[in-house]
């Protein structure tokens, strides 16, 4: 910190300027507040760059995405405002008052081992929440890491892709520091997607633990050459770390470990890394010296104690018992994994739910990445061949669970790694230092067991009566034919697993896919990689296409995706093979985004943009079948009844295509910027920014129209549509649009219909109601989805949620 020169501005919009923090091929950067406020960092960009145009259209861009990424457990600066406007534009994100990573080993040299492990997950969760929302860092290197009191802070995320359009790099300069971009980032025509930042990650825990940059010194033609050749020197870097570091730095993008996965590979968890940092974590004297497997010092592993199933939190400042924990697996190249059914054998039902419910256990042990975790030995093994799917169980222990619990071991606390799988069995023995939690599962009032982990109590059950929730349902006309008869019998639901993607790709759309058989589950990323999940919760394979993966559709011979790439901002459906093989791609056009829809063996895409555009069917070899014209671009995901394909157009015209030949058949003005949302029965329901309207799917025929601008409908049955809104999900009735019900939840809820139920996915639980808007039964899954957009999927007896960052499969009983 220093202070400001003669030159230096005193104000920077609303700021006062109090301190000159520093400067760079940006800008300058400023420590400025305003009244009352907190302190904040403001970037000032240099004139050069505020005079070209292009820098600015691009700068904009990337500030309004960068505004969206930040906040707790992010571990990146958030921006909190920005002019992109000013004669010299500028941006202030969050002051971290400590110094920056380069800065830090130039004075003291290399870092703590315990602290190196901190930064390295610290750094993989701050790329996962910059990669979930679109963006690549470009330039992770030291100086944009600033160590704060309560973990590392990245900075300047995404931003530097505003240079690259500049006039000073459109000649074929790196843009980046040298000594940390990746080989696709120096070569020509090289696609930069988030496994650069990968590389970048890896180059930096190699200066962190080393003191030295891994590549050396010198000329930057001489630094840039040693990348590509990969002559790096990790000799000083600690073998605790080295696989992590080596893995991160290797050549091909898609055997590098994903950010989730270098936390996993550091030997944390998000819950255990948000609990352990403490003041001074990056120093010397950041707590008790290292122990002998060089887990980070500022990190409780937590082995639960027995909680009651009624007993509240842990007061504040309650000691938690520490206990050792596994060391972290190296992170290797991806490989086919597979777990064995017998890890995760069905439940057995209660037998009394009267009973008094017993004492909760916990299982603070995760496994490593592929692990096999088996609920009746308590051990954690290498990845066995699903062919051994059918070995028996052990035979229980003496030491097993009460009788009066027949409960499903569900997994508590910090959540899984990525790629790996959370097994629920019947219950087991306990084993000594691995304890399960235990759930009482029934039709009637449960028992929800507690257990203390990472300092916060994490409930993990389910019940049919309400949770401090806010539902209701307004009371249905019986002579409503929507309304329909429920059994009065309550049904239940068994949390299977939970696999960590590091953000669900695309903007909206189901939350996963499903092979016909319903063996494999295929979801795309944020990060821009399809993965194939087996049913058992598995890695079956994944491969990386472009930057960001719209959520997959299957047939029979192939999947196809909406795949993004960020260099160029337009939109290319990819054919892969169902066993990862990519097949052929197709370019649709501008950046708008759409799910493709299955037509048969056949795949419907929306190509073109806001402007113009239409639908095109592909065949399965990759031929246009056809393109139908819209009056402007589609909107939304097109609709599919039969051999009628409806969808909305940019303007205000609804129309409905012939989906053997691509024929218009119907069009009508429905108002502007119309989507077809829902069907019901016959009914397609649309909606606008004021009104939500009924069509006869057959004719194009209104049928009503109501003004209401609430939230939009996403699942429908004969006579009823189902839709979600800010903490509700509620149901319009198809015959006259007029609401049947709605339901108080938390969050942002998404719904989807199956049979008679309605399952919803709000904040950290899953939803069961009836099609009166009667709750049925509801379920923890220990993660939040937060503002995912993505909809739940039933198949087969099993519910498929978005859950943190990934997905949770929860079967259904009843």
């Amino acid at each position: 910190m220093q202070p400001l020169r003669a030159t230096d501005p005193r104000h920077i919009g609303p700021y006062d300027v109090t301190h000159r923090l520093g400067a760079g091929g940006m800008g300058e950067v400023y420590l400025a507040r305003s009244r009352g406020g907190p302190r904040l960092a403001v970037k000032v960009v240099r004139t050069e760059h505020a005079e070209d145009r292009t820098f600015r259209a691009r700068f904009r861009h990337e500030v309004r995405a960068a505004q969206t990424v930040g906040g707790a457990g992010t571990y990146t600066a958030r921006v909190v405002d920005a002019d992109t406007e000013a004669e010299r534009p500028w941006m202030a994100t969050e002051f971290v008052p400590g110094p920056n990573l380069r800065d830090a080993v130039l004075d003291h040299g290399a870092l703590p081992g315990p602290a190196v492990r901190i930064l390295a997950a610290s750094l993989g969760e701050a790329l996962a929440a910059i990669h979930a929302k679109g963006l690549v860092h470009r330039d992770l290197k030291p100086s944009n890491i600033l160590l704060g009191p309560d973990g590392p802070r990245v900075i300047d995320f995404g931003i530097v892709r505003a240079l690259e359009a500049t006039s000073l790099t459109r000649t074929g300069a790196v843009v980046g520091s040298v000594g940390y971009v990746s080989p696709e980032q120096i070569r020509n025509g090289g696609q930069v997607g988030p496994p650069s930042d990968v590389f970048s990650l890896g180059a930096v825990l190699a200066y962190a633990a080393a003191g030295r940059e891994p590549f050396g010194e010198g000329q930057d033609s001489v630094v840039l050459l040693r990348i590509l050749t990969r002559d790096f020197d990790l000799s000083g870097v600690p073998g605790a770390i080295r696989p992590l570091v080596t893995a991160c730095l290797r050549e091909d993008p898609l055997e590098r470990p994903e950010p989730a996965e270098v936390v996993a590979a550091a030997g944390f968890t998000p819950d255990t890394l948000r609990t352990g940092v403490r003041p001074g974590w990056y120093g010397p004297a950041a707590g008790p010296r290292p122990t002998p497997d060089d887990r980070p010092s500022g990190v409780e592993y937590l082995s639960p104690a027995l909680v009651p199933a009624t007993a509240p939190a842990s007061a504040p400042g309650t000691p938690a018992t520490p206990a050792p924990a596994t060391a972290p697996a190296p992170v290797t190249a991806p490989e086919p994994e597979a777990v064995a059914d017998a890890a995760a054998p069905a439940p057995e039902a209660v037998a009394d739910a009267t009973t008094p419910a017993p004492e909760a256990v916990a299982d603070a042990t995760t496994p490593a990445p592929g692990a096999v975790s088996d609920p009746a030995s308590g051990a954690v093994s290498a990845p066995v061949p699903e062919a051994a799917a059918s070995a028996p169980a052990p035979a229980p222990a003496p030491e097993t669970v009460p009788e009066a619990v027949a409960a499903s071991a569900a997994p508590v606390g910090p959540a899984a790694p990525a790629g790996s799988t959370v097994a629920v069995g019947r219950p087991g023995p306990v084993a000594p230092g691995r304890r399960r939690l235990l759930v009482t599962l029934a039709g009637g009032a449960v028992a929800v067991g507690g257990v203390v982990g990472g300092g916060r109590l994490l409930k993990w059950g389910y019940s049919t009566e309400g949770e401090g929730m806010s539902g209701s349902y307004q009371a249905p006309d019986a002579s409503d034919p929507g309304m329909t008869a429920v059994p009065a019998a309550a049904r239940s639901a068994v949390l299977r697993w939970q696999y960590d993607l590091g953000g669900i790709g695309g903007l909206d759309g189901a939350c996963c896919a499903l092979s016909p058989d319903g063996s494999v589950v295929y979801a795309g990323t944020s990060g821009g990689v399809l993965h194939a999940i087996s049913r058992n919760g598995s890695k079956r394979w994944k491969v990386r296409l472009g930057d960001d993966v719209s959520t997959p559709v299957v047939t029979r011979d192939a999947i196809y995706c909406v795949v993004r790439l960020h260099a160029d901002d337009v939109r290319r459906l990819t054919a892969v093979s169902l066993t990862g093989s990519p097949l052929w791609t197709r370019t649709l056009g501008g950046p708008a985004y759409a799910v493709p829809v299955p037509l048969g063996s056949d795949v419907l895409v929306s190509v073109g943009g806001t402007d113009a555009g239409g639908l095109r069917r592909y065949a399965p070899d990759g031929s246009e079948r056809w393109t139908a014209p819209t009056p402007a671009g589609p909107t939304g995901t097109p609709l599919v009844s039969g051999e009628v394909i409806c969808t909305g157009s940019y303007g205000d015209t609804l129309l409905a295509l012939d989906a053997r030949t691509g024929a218009r058949t119907w069009q009508v003005s429905a108002g502007p910027d119309v989507t077809a949302v829902a069907l019901a029965g016959s009914t397609v329901f649309t909606h606008t920014p004021a009104t939500r309207q009924g069509f006869r799917v057959t004719d194009g025929r209104r049928l009503w129209r109501r003004e209401d601008d609430a939230g939009v409908l996403t699942a429908g049955t004969r006579t009823l549509a189902v839709g979600t809104d800010s903490a509700t999900v509620y149901a319009v009735r198809a015959a006259d649009g007029t609401l049947a019900w709605t339901y108080g939840l938390a969050g942002e809820p998404r719904a989807v219909v199956a049979g008679d139920t309605v399952y919803a996915r709000a904040a950290d639980r899953v939803w069961a109601l009836d099609l009166n808007g009667r709750k049925r039964w509801s379920a923890a899954l220990g993660r939040d989805a937060g503002d995912d957009q993505h909809t739940p999927v039933v198949r087969g007896g099993r519910l498929y949620v978005s859950s943190g960052s990934g997905i949770a499969a929860v079967d259904l009983d009843g």
